[in-house]
Formats: structure tokens, sequence, C-alpha cells
């Protein structure tokens, strides 16, 4: 196992910032990068699932029925231990296609983003540097990669529906992507038709309902062999009927994913190319069931990883058929360099990951990911994953992970629970998700693979948190983290954030460490910063007077006189929040309405939509503004999340928020 880097001067000067995005612009454009090595070139299919957990599948010790996934494993290696980049599809797919860790490249880190890609990518994903290798490459079909400035033409040979390898030259090796939608957390919502006739089995979809999202074309399965009473649910939520009809369709769903891989696979075999392939099977995140998707525990996160090597390229495959690695993998940086090298193309050294297969493998002792806006919920949370241990990091530990997102409560059991929640039914564990959460949090996987046995403060294991603690503050200066930026200020981006005048991310970080202890002794440390010459950093002062709430009451002159004096729209929307929690502040009441329905920039409304959300109760003053901005119009992704956010948050004051997706 590899020792972890220790950056201590990875936050850099603004004159080695300028020198080294230069020397980086230029190696990535040197030919010698798209150069394979001499030698047979394989080809590399790869598989994907969507929303897909590990813990699901048969060959992880799952019910879900997965024999060609199982046999694929049976004849390949499987890697116990890999994680996505992030817990939802978007900032996963562009580590994916970037090699970037997507906090990164902010707003790349939130879910539907236009995250500007580094200069040295030249607006084209890594795919290109196989096909400058003579590879054809191609997708079909999801592309999702939460960036604007990403030119699809010079990445991929074709990206469609109808994108295949056997579209390619004669005698060209390929990389191919197949990534049919079935187990997609939309499918979840729909009901398939004849479902009452089914002797109480659960269908899976039907294929047509999801043809907007789906490229695959095959006969749906009716009923399918996992029923509700077969299923487990795991502790964390309620076991009910609704739940348990769920997770039995999500079953299903994966059973008809595997059978579509099984085609995939068909083709290859017809086709005379198996001995010559490498197939990756993976999945862009974990699961679609209450408390997966969007989360930050192994439930999000932890993703099945599975390579078969041909014969002809068994050469390269890091351990004998049947193994099971246990080293953690971070999927979405660690694909890139993988595939780069088993191609025989040099991976270029702004890449993220680690390679995990081919002549350059090597070993991590850590997969990192991350959390933060979720459509129209913003959050923040770091967390890293060795062989054992999940540590999370929450950075606004004063909101629950219950924050209503409309997309995740069109899960019947997600509304369920939030009924169950509010009529006082659920029991300690159950309850968790609705309430406030500890700044750290650490759990033992293999004793406790739930996660629901916190840790974080057991005396017994303060040296493992400690570990990983400095091992995820190493990773989030080594990355340069954007993430404490408010979205769409100016410090945002690869590029911007990298300059430390405009982003002092070492105080950024010591600053909020102090504020997610929500320690009222640490007021004074607060205030202070509040006149900080650092916009990021009077951010995070003000954040940290919201997360005390009342407590912070000795601070209200300070925070009236940083409000007054304050430039900064973001900066501005935190100390209102601020000041309503100490004081109730009518005036501050008063600016969030006013923001949320007339500021022009769409995120900041967003910002002002998500306080009053937070402000509950004491933002009954701004009712008649967020009614307006619940119908304002609007065609962006920043109009929709603030129409949506505003219309729960006038559900709530109404008394009327719980079943409303």
């Amino acid at each position: 196992m590899t020792t972890p880097i220790r950056h201590t001067d990875a936050v850099p000067t603004r004159r080695a910032f300028l020198g080294g995005a230069a020397a980086i612009a230029a190696a990535a454009l040197a030919p010698a990068l798209a150069r394979a090595e001499d030698g047979p070139r394989p080809n590399i299919l790869c598989l994907v699932s969507e929303d897909c957990g590990a813990q699901h599948l048969g060959c992880y010790g799952g019910i879900a029925h997965t024999p060609t996934l199982d046999q694929l494993a049976a004849q390949g290696v499987r890697w116990r231990n890999a994680f996505s980049a992030a817990p939802v599809c978007a900032p996963s797919r562009f580590a994916m296609i970037s090699g970037i860790t997507p906090e990164s490249c902010a707003p790349a880190n939130h879910m539907r983003a236009a995250g500007a890609l580094p200069p040295f990518l030249d607006h084209a994903g890594w795919p290109r540097l196989l096909r400058q290798a003579g590879y054809y490459c191609t997708n079909n079909a999801k592309e999702d990669y939460n960036t604007a400035d990403l030119d699809v033409g010079a990445t991929w040979d074709e990206s469609s529906g109808r994108a295949h390898w056997r579209n390619r030259p004669a005698g060209t090796p390929f990389f191919a992507i197949f990534n049919p939608m079935t187990t997609h957390e939309m499918s979840v919502f729909l009901n398939a038709p004849g479902l009452d006739q089914l002797d109480g089995k659960v269908s899976t979809p039907y294929l047509q309902e999801l043809q907007s999202v789906h490229s695959a074309v095959l006969t749906p399965i009716v009923g399918g062999p996992t029923t509700p009473d077969q299923v487990r649910i795991p502790p964390y939520y309620p076991d009910t009927p609704t739940t348990r009809s769920d997770a039995a369709l999500y079953m299903n769903q994966i059973n008809q994913m595997d059978q579509e891989m099984a085609s995939r696979l068909r083709e290859l075999d017809e086709a005379g190319l198996a001995d010559d392939t490498i197939v990756l099977y993976y999945s862009d995140h974990a699961g679609v069931l209450p408390r997966s998707k969007r989360f930050c525990y192994d439930s999000g996160l932890h993703i099945p990883l599975i390579a078969r090597f041909g014969r002809n390229v068994a050469h390269l495959a890091p351990a004998p058929p049947g193994t099971v690695l246990d080293e953690p993998v971070c999927s979405g940086t660690a694909l890139p360099p993988t595939i780069l090298d088993l191609a025989g193309v040099g991976a270029p050294a702004w890449m993220d990951g680690t390679a995990f297969a081919g002549p350059r493998r090597a070993t991590a002792d850590y997969a990192f990911a991350m959390r933060n806006r979720m459509d129209e919920r913003y959050d923040m949370v770091r967390t890293a994953r060795d062989e054992r241990f999940r540590y999370i990091r929450n950075y606004l530990p004063h909101l629950p992970n219950g924050l209503h997102v409309q997309f995740m409560w069109f899960q019947a059991g997600y509304r369920e629970w939030d009924q169950l929640h509010h009529d006082g039914h659920l029991d300690e564990v159950t309850d968790r998700f609705w309430r406030a959460r500890p700044a750290e949090e650490l759990y033992d996987t293999l004793a406790d693979p739930d996660e629901i046995h916190n840790l974080a403060t057991d005396p017994a294991y303060t040296a493992d948190l400690r570990r990983m603690s400095a091992a995820l503050d190493d990773h989030m200066l080594a990355v340069v983290d954007d993430g404490f930026i408010p979205e769409s200020e100016a410090a945002e981006g690869y590029t911007a954030s990298r300059d430390p005048e405009t982003y002092p991310l070492r105080e950024v970080m010591d600053l909020a460490a102090i504020a997610i202890r929500r320690d009222p002794a640490a007021l004074p440390a607060l205030a202070r910063k509040l006149a900080s010459g650092n916009e990021i950093v009077r951010y995070w002062a003000a954040t940290g007077c919201c997360m005390l709430d009342s407590d912070a009451v000795s601070a209200v002159d300070d925070l009236r006189r940083a409000f007054d004096a304050e430039p900064s729209p973001h900066v501005k929307v935190a100390l209102a929040e601020a000041l309503v929690r100490t004081v109730g502040d009518l005036q501050a009441v008063a600016h969030l309405g006013d923001t949320v329905v007339s500021h022009p920039d769409g995120w900041v409304r967003l910002q002002a939509a998500n306080a009053l959300d937070h402000l509950g109760e004491r933002a009954r003053a701004a009712r008649p503004q967020l009614v307006t901005a619940s119908s304002a119009p609007g065609k962006s992704d920043a109009d929709g999340h603030v129409r949506t956010a505003a219309a729960h948050t006038v559900h709530a004051l109404d008394n009327t928020a719980v079943g409303v997706p």
C-alpha cells in the first residue's frame, strides 16, 4: 500500500500558480501523451449501469439475480472497495470524462451545473487521447458530463443511441461504452401496467415508458424474480410495504440490466473479439433507495467494479481470474488513467486518479468523494474511505440529511418516511435522517455495513479518526477543493481557484473546521473574520454564525455592521440568515425575500430561497415573495430550482409540505 502524499505546499503562490498552469497546458498537448506502445492493443468495452449499488449484486452478496455479472466476476477480477467520485450522476460523470475531481472545477461539484473544463483539456474529454492513438471511440449513449464547454465531437467518434464499435474501420481497436438506463432512479417512480395482476410480484418497468432515457429496446420482464418479502430493508429507514415494494422493483430492474449486459457480451462473442477485449463493468454511483443516491455513505458511493481480460490480453490483468482485490478505488478519477494505461497510451500528469490495472497499476490508501448542491438544495460533505472505515465531514451540520429535494420525493418511500417523521412514528435510528448531523462521522464498515454506529467520539477510534481526517485535508488541499466557494462567485473554476489571493483555501478550511464544531466559544473568532478582505472567508464566518443560531446573539452588532457594508450578494445572504437566526431581524427577512424575486443571478436567488427554507416559521414575512418566486418565469436550471425551493417553503409555511413531491 502506498503512503498518502503530504502536500504541505499544496496551495501555490501566485507566481507558482501561473507558471504551473502554463507548464501543465504545454505537457497536456504534447504528442507523446497520445503515442501507443508497440504491440497489439486491446479493445476496451465498458458496460455501465445507472445508479447501481454493489451491495445488491449477487457477486457482492446481494439478492438481485445477476447471473451475467456473477459470471463476469468469476472470469475476471472484482474490486471489493470501489467508490464513485460523487453519490449522484453529473459530478461523477464529470470526473469520468475529464479525469479530474469535480470539486477541483466548480461548479462541476454541483448536481447539474456548467462546470468549466481546465484549459489544458482544450474543450475535449480524455478519450481524445485514445483517438489520437488510433482507437475508435464510441459512447452509447448517456453523456450528462456537467460541463457546458465539452466538444462531444472532439471527444467521441460517435455518441448516440446508435453508437457501436461495429461501425469502426476494419482492424481498428475500439473503446466503447454502453450505458443502459434500466436501473436509473427514475424507473422506481413508474408504475408498470398490469401490476395488480402479478400475484404479489413487482414488475420491472416497461421499457417503452423509459424511451426518453433508455437506448435499449428489449422485451421487459413482467414480475421478475424478486418479491417484496425477500428484500432486506436497512435499519436506517422504515421497513414498510412501500419500501419493500420499491426495493423489490429495484432488484428486478437490476436483473433486467444484467440481461442487457448479457446481450452486449454476446455481440462480442459473435464477432470473435472476446479474446482481444478487456471488459469493464461499473456504475456511475450507487443505488437509489432511501439514504443511498445523493448521500456520502457506502449506500450512495459503493459501486461494483469488475474487469475481464480476454485470452490474448490476459497479461494486462492485475490478478488471476476469480480474484477479489481489496484496495480502495475511486472509479471516476481512476478509470481514465487505467484505460489509457491498458491501451498503451501514457496518462497525463494532471489526471487525479491512480490506475488500478495495467503496467503502471498502483494501489491507493483511500477513495475520496464529495457532495455539494443536489438540485435545489445546497449542502457540503467530504468523505474518505479505506478498506475498513468510512470518514465523513459535514460542512453544514446544522442541516439534516433530509433536505427536501423534489426529484427525490417522487420515490414513494421518501414521502412515506417524511410523513412518519412528521407524525412522530419513527425510532431513534430512522429519525436521524431528519435531524442535524454531527461535524464528523466514522463507521467501521466491516462491523457495521449499514453505517449507523458513529464512532467519531469513541476514544478507542481516535487514531483512526485523526488519520482519516488528515488524509482528507491533504486531498482537499492537493486538488484545490472549490466546494467552499458559493456558486457563481468569481473564484469558481480550475484556473481562478488556484490563485491563493482569490481563494485562500487553507485559511478557509481552518475557519470552516472551527465553524462546524458549533461551539459558542468560537464566536469571537468568527466575528473577527466577518471583516476579512476576502469574501469567501467572510462567507464562512457568516455561515459559522448561522450554525450557532441563537447562540450567536452576542455578535449581532458585528453581524449588522457586516450586513450593512457587505458588497457580495452571496455573503449578504449568509449574513441575513444569521441575523434572522440570532434575533429574528425582519430587515434581514425582507432582504432575503427581495433577493429571491429580484436578484439578477439565479444562483444567488436560489441561495436566498434555501436560507428562507432553513428559517421555517421565521421566514413567514417573506411568504408573498416566495409565492411570487414559486411561479416566476425563466428557463435556466437556476430558475427552475428557485421555483421548486420557493414552492416547498410556501407549502411548509402553510403546513401542507409533507407528501408534496
